[in-house]
């Protein structure tokens, strides 16, 4: 009795895109740098795939530009007014 091989468990053309995009006209994504954090839960170095299609909800990161550089945050109750790049939909951190 042995154990599997790990390949046979995987798909066998894992994409990405078809997995983290639900609107590729309107999704890019960017990797954090310096102190474009505000508070918020992403790290130097992540990346973030943000969607400009989705609507911000209260408790959701954004990436904005303030004060003429951009930041991620967190939304509280409602978006203020602010130059809203787009939502993050995903996180992705190296371990």
């Amino acid at each position: 009795m042995g154990f599997p091989v790990p390949g046979d468990a995987i798909e066998p053309s894992l994409d990405l895109n078809r997995h983290l995009i639900a609107n590729p006209a309107a999704t890019f994504i960017m990797r954090v740098e310096g102190d474009l954090v505000a508070g918020a839960a992403a790290q130097p170095g992540d990346l973030l795939i943000l969607d400009r299609s989705q609507p911000p909800q209260p408790g959701c990161l954004v990436v904005a530009a303030i004060a003429g550089s951009l930041q991620v945050l967190r939304l509280e109750d409602s978006p203020p007014e602010m130059d809203l790049w787009g939502v993050v939909t995903y996180l992705i951190r190296r371990p």
